[in-house]
């Protein structure tokens, strides 16, 4: 995910950190089947999500109201 962010802000940094081993070892796969059985289908891509998301912390930013 966080590659993709850079995709659309190249100044975009993030650091993997190494966190050891998880203690947590269940592995599996999850079925959408019965959610896209239903019609549901997505609008957006992640693209399009990360863009909004911009779109949205640049108007906050630059507004009186903002304290981020």
């Amino acid at each position: 995910m966080c590659a993709k962010i850079k995709d659309h802000l190249p100044n975009f940094v993030y650091v993997e950190a190494e966190v050891g081993e998880d203690p947590d070892k269940r592995d599996y796969i999850v079925s959408n089947q019965r959610l896209l059985g239903t019609g549901f289908a997505t609008e957006w891509d992640l693209d399009r999500g990360i863009r909004e998301l911009i779109k949205g912390y640049t108007i906050i930013r630059n507004t009186i109201y903002s304290n981020v």
